[in-house]
Protein backbone atom coordinates (compact mmCIF):
# COMPACT_ATOMS: atom_id res chain seq x y z
CA UNK A 1 0.00 0.00 0.00
CA UNK A 2 1.40 3.44 -0.86
CA UNK A 3 2.55 5.97 1.72
CA UNK A 4 -0.25 8.20 2.95
CA UNK A 5 -0.84 11.26 0.85
CA UNK A 6 -3.56 13.73 1.52
CA UNK A 7 -4.22 16.25 -1.18
CA UNK A 8 -7.47 18.09 -1.71
CA UNK A 9 -8.81 21.16 -3.42
CA UNK A 10 -10.07 24.06 -1.37
CA UNK A 11 -11.89 27.16 -2.65
CA UNK A 12 -8.66 29.21 -2.85
CA UNK A 13 -6.16 26.49 -3.72
CA UNK A 14 -4.85 23.09 -2.70
CA UNK A 15 -4.23 21.46 0.66
CA UNK A 16 -1.42 18.94 1.00
CA UNK A 17 -0.67 17.17 4.27
CA UNK A 18 2.65 15.39 4.72
CA UNK A 19 2.62 11.76 5.92
CA UNK A 20 4.59 12.75 9.03
CA UNK A 21 1.78 15.10 10.07
CA UNK A 22 -0.78 12.28 9.82
CA UNK A 23 1.43 10.03 11.95
CA UNK A 24 1.84 12.79 14.54
CA UNK A 25 -1.92 13.40 14.76
CA UNK A 26 -2.62 9.68 15.22
CA UNK A 27 0.22 9.36 17.76
CA UNK A 28 -1.06 12.26 19.87
CA UNK A 29 -4.56 10.76 19.89
CA UNK A 30 -3.14 7.53 21.37
CA UNK A 31 -0.80 9.29 23.81
CA UNK A 32 -3.74 11.16 25.37
CA UNK A 33 -5.50 7.92 26.32
CA UNK A 34 -5.33 6.36 29.77
CA UNK A 35 -3.84 2.88 30.20
CA UNK A 36 -2.12 2.77 26.83
CA UNK A 37 1.17 3.84 25.31
CA UNK A 38 2.59 3.74 21.82
CA UNK A 39 4.90 0.82 21.35
CA UNK A 40 8.45 1.74 20.46
CA UNK A 41 11.04 -0.82 19.43
CA UNK A 42 13.54 -1.45 22.21
CA UNK A 43 16.85 -3.24 22.40
CA UNK A 44 17.83 -5.09 19.23
CA UNK A 45 14.47 -4.37 17.60
CA UNK A 46 15.30 -0.65 17.58
CA UNK A 47 18.70 -1.32 16.02
CA UNK A 48 17.42 -3.68 13.35
CA UNK A 49 14.39 -1.76 12.16
CA UNK A 50 11.56 -2.62 14.51
CA UNK A 51 8.20 -1.29 13.37
CA UNK A 52 7.25 2.19 14.56
CA UNK A 53 4.20 2.82 16.74
CA UNK A 54 2.05 4.33 13.96
CA UNK A 55 1.98 3.81 10.19
CA UNK A 56 -0.46 5.59 7.89
CA UNK A 57 -1.08 4.48 4.31
CA UNK A 58 -3.47 5.47 1.53
CA UNK A 59 -5.96 3.03 0.03
CA UNK A 60 -6.86 2.98 -3.66
CA UNK A 61 -9.99 5.00 -2.88
CA UNK A 62 -7.93 7.74 -1.21
CA UNK A 63 -9.01 6.87 2.33
CA UNK A 64 -6.45 6.20 5.04
CA UNK A 65 -5.52 2.89 6.64
CA UNK A 66 -3.72 3.21 9.97
CA UNK A 67 -1.67 0.59 11.81
CA UNK A 68 -1.12 1.32 15.50
CA UNK A 69 1.20 -0.70 17.76
CA UNK A 70 0.52 -0.22 21.45
CA UNK A 71 1.24 -1.41 24.94
CA UNK A 72 -1.65 -1.82 27.35
CA UNK A 73 -1.26 -1.23 31.09
CA UNK A 74 -1.85 -4.35 33.17
CA UNK A 75 -5.41 -4.45 34.49
CA UNK A 76 -7.01 -2.58 31.58
CA UNK A 77 -9.38 -4.56 29.31
CA UNK A 78 -7.42 -5.05 26.09
CA UNK A 79 -10.43 -5.19 23.77
CA UNK A 80 -11.92 -1.97 25.16
CA UNK A 81 -8.57 -0.20 24.97
CA UNK A 82 -8.13 -1.29 21.33
CA UNK A 83 -11.60 -0.06 20.41
CA UNK A 84 -10.88 3.24 22.16
CA UNK A 85 -7.64 3.59 20.17
CA UNK A 86 -9.51 2.93 16.92
CA UNK A 87 -12.12 5.55 17.72
CA UNK A 88 -9.64 8.18 18.95
CA UNK A 89 -7.37 7.82 15.90
CA UNK A 90 -10.28 7.92 13.46
CA UNK A 91 -11.85 10.99 15.11
CA UNK A 92 -8.52 12.83 15.27
CA UNK A 93 -7.61 12.27 11.62
CA UNK A 94 -11.09 12.84 10.22
CA UNK A 95 -11.67 15.88 12.44
CA UNK A 96 -8.33 17.60 11.90
CA UNK A 97 -7.61 16.71 8.28
CA UNK A 98 -11.05 15.99 6.82
CA UNK A 99 -10.04 12.72 5.19
CA UNK A 100 -11.90 9.42 5.51
CA UNK A 101 -10.27 6.71 7.62
CA UNK A 102 -11.14 3.27 6.24
CA UNK A 103 -9.39 1.16 8.89
CA UNK A 104 -7.50 1.48 12.15
CA UNK A 105 -5.70 -1.79 12.85
CA UNK A 106 -4.46 -2.15 16.45
CA UNK A 107 -1.61 -4.49 17.37
CA UNK A 108 -1.01 -5.02 21.09
CA UNK A 109 2.74 -5.55 21.40
CA UNK A 110 3.09 -5.57 25.18
CA UNK A 111 1.41 -5.39 28.56
CA UNK A 112 3.21 -3.10 30.98
CA UNK A 113 3.01 -2.50 34.70
CA UNK A 114 2.12 0.92 36.08
CA UNK A 115 5.10 2.92 37.26
CA UNK A 116 5.25 3.14 41.03
CA UNK A 117 6.70 6.14 42.83
CA UNK A 118 9.11 5.10 45.55
CA UNK A 119 9.37 7.30 48.63
CA UNK A 120 12.89 7.62 49.97
CA UNK A 121 11.91 9.12 53.30
CA UNK A 122 14.35 11.98 52.76
CA UNK A 123 13.32 15.59 53.03
CA UNK A 124 14.55 17.66 50.16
Amino acid sequence: MPEARVEMSLPLGKLRVRPEVLVRIASKAVEQMEGVRLWRPRGLASVFGGEPGVEVQSTESGALEVNVRIGVMYGYPVQEVAQGVQQAVREALEGMVGVRVAKVNVYVQEVFLPEVEVETGENV
